[in-house]
């Protein structure tokens, strides 16, 4: 997409109009351009006209109250004060040069009944974010407020306003009364007390909202990138043989095992199914395949393959917007399609970012595209606005897209779902107690904003009904031999006992790589120590105390392993940070016991290719914290998914890969039956009464219900003091930066760089380290260094050294 946006100067100035919306614009250009955008934006997705017409009423609206002399004297003197004029002296402006509120009633008054509450609430909140229906009603409050902008109006500006909107103003003055205000009230408490808003309206208002705010932010920006098509879904497929060309020169072997057989017969059946699907009909479909078989080029080849289908039907192409469950694996799927693209285009530059972008909380604010890189605001709005063909991104930053509704941080970027192809990777790491609702937004994005979403598994949950785009997936699964789960779960076993199990299989298979999965950081922490003292092997250990920059130097060092270096054979003992997604492949598993699906999940690190004749082991114990007398499982899964695991494993000692795919259809049909929906009614309640608040507040996809956590930074190398020092030095000079806008920028920036260090602990383990933790200058940050003096306080190999004793998990 590529708007031209009209760089005006105030060329009104010249026909009459005074009025301005920013320093050196216009009222009536801002809001005409703010309107052109929106309206180009909802144009380009639907063509239903009374709509239509509501965006353009709503845009138009917005600003209308900056037509007051109270706001224009602001203006005047924000204008100066940025000029130095006023040195650093500041001039307090009272609630009259507000424009929100009065703009948010013109707009109540102009639109049609059945929107108007929508453009009030829009409009109001557009430089916030909207609250809880029942803290939007109080309007008789203001009235004194909003009587003397009127009034203003009337004797300053009236006739400039009427030609901007080509209205007669007099009957919205006389609407405008403090009766009239308390009816509005009342018909905000009579629609709350119906508890008639519906999943429909909720979407509705969050389109509508982000229109508006798209647009009002984008049309602060000089020069819009042009977004180029869509990449060809042949590019996948012709890197995918090319990869594994060279997999059979590495590894000549690897052409007898299963596994790399199958590959090749499923994306041949995927095409042939994606042939045979009526898009205008569908949208909901899945790849259930099985671990190691190359899911990512299967969802990236038909996620393109549907955007050049779905141009072909609508003329329009498509978004794909590629989401995981972690930020530890995105580098790794956005990696591979950097070479996807950088291989077709046959070049060694990275593709711009109005090609792919990668979009989370640790990736650097950049932009850029073929004509310019993008600077400060601008880089911006388009990094965070998703203006890309391809995006990257987290189960969060996709799901508060969708459901953090009336955010004015997030909900600009909702209008970027409509038309767009979704892939949800992993998509069994979303919780179960969401599932419902989660349903009940998905189908009408699909139905009213023709969304399509790919879920992608080998886990496959009864999320929603889907196309399967592998048909015959069962005989896959069922064709497969590389593992299999060796159930210990009959009897408990304490961590001694455990440690003497694992040291005596470690040291008699010196040949093979282990990996052991405990379920708390107490527990794999006692492991890990234990097994360094132990054994000659080389250790590495996992778990979210484990900053994000060593976290994945880690995982690439046991990754790279096989081909660099494969007689050295690790020992890695991890949280279940290791499951979904992550890339590596080890002989031996261990797993303290969970959910049938993330048992399924840490399998899938044994023998990924199937090399070898014989198969891998993933061997299944139920550790007993004997301090407290609990399963250490107990302490972060719900009992009814861990009661239904060990229902369907048991009196099975041995079972072979073929047999899982069954077992994981009688757990997710079990889990079904289950799962409680009490937050999804809770959900669907907050919408009824336009709490918009209280549904952002109970969508929470990461809350840790568990304990509470505190946010720390590790300073652990060169790199991490430099950015302290950097974001220091900058809020000391910040009165001398006058931009603004670049000075944001800059801190943002560093603070992402910062948050490679960044790891989160709980309220015990921070009061155990409270006394040595410092504060970056002048932000609310603290952080730890390695030492204080001898004293070793964080350790690269195993995280804080504390003497807390809580238990802990991930």
């Amino acid at each position: 997409m590529c708007i031209k946006l009209m760089r005006t100067s105030f060329s009104s100035l010249n026909n009459g109009f005074i009025l301005r919306s920013h320093f050196h614009q216009s009222l009536k250009d801002h809001l005409e351009e703010v309107t052109s955008i929106a309206t180009y934006i909802y144009d380009s997705q639907n063509d239903d006209s009374e709509k239509r017409d509501i965006v353009n009423k709503i845009c138009m609206a917005h600003d209308f109250g900056k037509a007051t002399s109270f706001f224009q004297e602001y203006l005047d003197f924000q204008e100066a004060k940025e000029k130095g004029d006023f040195g650093k002296k500041d001039k307090v402006f009272g609630p009259n040069k507000n424009h929100a509120l009065l703009s948010a009633l013109f707009a109540y008054w102009w639109l049609p009944e059945e929107y108007n509450l929508f453009g009030y609430l829009i409009i109001k909140r557009h430089h916030g974010s909207v609250k809880d229906a029942r803290d939007e009603f109080d309007l008789t409050d203001d009235y004194s407020v909003i009587e003397e902008q009127i009034q203003d109006i009337q004797k300053f500006s009236q006739k400039e306003l009427e030609n901007i909107y080509c209205l007669n103003l007099n009957e919205f003055f006389e609407f405008v009364n403090e009766s009239n205000l308390k009816l509005i009230k009342k018909r905000f408490r009579k629609v709350w007390q119906l508890n008639n808003f519906s999943v429909e309206d909720t979407l509705d208002f969050n389109y509508f909202y982000s229109l508006l705010l798209t647009a009002d932010k984008m049309q602060l920006i000089s020069e819009l990138p042009t977004i180029p098509n869509q990449k060809p879904c042949w590019f996948v497929e012709k890197y995918k043989d090319h990869i594994r060309s060279n997999l059979l020169f590495e590894n000549p072997a690897i052409a007898d095992s299963q596994i790399f057989k199958i590959r090749d017969e499923i994306f041949r059946e995927m095409k042939e199914e994606l042939d045979r699907i009526d898009l205008s009909s569908e949208s909901f479909f899945s790849i259930n395949v099985p671990t190691g078989s190359g899911k990512t080029f299967l969802a990236y080849y038909s996620a393109l393959y549907f955007a050049e289908k779905l141009k072909n039907l609508y003329g329009e192409q498509s978004r794909v917007i590629y989401s995981l469950p972690y930020m530890s694996i995105i580098d790794q799927n956005y990696n591979e399609l950097i070479n996807i693209i950088k291989f077709n285009q046959k070049t060694d530059e990275e593709p711009k970012d109005t090609e792919i972008l990668k979009h989370h909380s640790l990736s650097e604010i950049k932009y850029e595209s073929d004509e310019k890189e993008y600077k400060d605001y601008d880089a911006r709005f388009c990094y965070d606005n998703w203006q890309s063909k391809i995006i990257t991104t987290t189960f969060v930053q996709l799901f508060n897209t969708i459901f953090k509704v009336g955010d004015n941080s997030i909900a600009h970027r909702f209008n970027r779902i409509v038309n767009s192809i979704i892939i949800l990777d992993e998509i069994q790491a979303v919780d179960e107690k969401y599932y419902s609702i989660i349903r009940a937004f998905f189908e009408l994005l699909a139905k009213k904003y023709n969304v399509k979403f790919i879920f992608v598994t080998a886990t496959m949950p009864l999320l929603i009904g889907t196309h399967e785009l592998v048909p015959r997936r069962k005989i896959y699964f069922e064709s497969l031999n590389r593992i299999r789960i060796c159930n210990h779960i009959k009897e408990d076993v304490s961590v001694s006992d455990f440690k003497n199990i694992l040291i005596k299989d470690i040291e008699c298979r010196k040949d093979k790589s282990f990996l052991i999965v405990l379920n708390t950081i107490k527990s794999s922490k006692e492991i890990f120590e234990f097994l360094q003292k132990n054994t000659s092997r080389s250790c590495l250990y996992l778990s979210t105390e484990i900053y994000p920059k060593a976290r994945l130097d880690k995982i690439n060092l046991i990754k790279n392993c096989r081909k660099k270096n494969p007689n050295k054979k690790f020992v890695v003992v991890s949280t279940q940070l290791i499951e979904a997604g992550v890339d590596i492949d080890l002989d031996v598993v261990y797993r303290d016991f969970s959910p049938l699906s993330s048992i399924n999940q840490t399998a899938g690190r044994a023998n990924r290719n199937g090399v070898g004749e014989d198969s891998s082991e993933v061997h299944i114990y139920r550790l007993k914290d004997d301090e407290k007398g609990r399963y250490f499982h107990n302490y972060i899964y719900p009992a009814f998914i861990t009661d239904i695991t060990r229902n369907i494993l048991e009196g099975k000692e041995i079972v072979q890969e073929k047999d899982i795919f069954s077992l994981n259809e009688a757990y997710a049909e079990k889990i079904t039956q289950k799962v409680s929906q009490d937050k999804s009614i809770e959900i669907l309640e907050h919408i009824k009464n336009i709490d918009f608040k209280k549904l952002r507040d109970s969508f929470e996809l990461i809350k840790n219900e568990y304990a509470f956590k505190r946010d720390i930074v590790i300073e652990a190398d060169a790199e991490c003091s430099q950015i302290i020092k950097e974001i220091s030095e900058l809020k000391r000079d910040k009165l001398l930066t006058k931009n603004k806008w670049e000075y944001n920028f800059k801190v943002k920036n560093l603070f992402r760089r910062l948050n490679q260090y960044k790891i989160s602990i709980y309220e015990s383990t921070y009061l155990s380290i409270s006394d040595d933790l410092l504060k970056i200058s002048g932000f609310d940050t603290e952080y730890l260094p390695l030492k204080s003096g001898t004293r070793v306080l964080y350790s690269p190999s195993i995280g804080i050294v504390s003497e807390a004793k809580s238990i802990e998990i991930l």
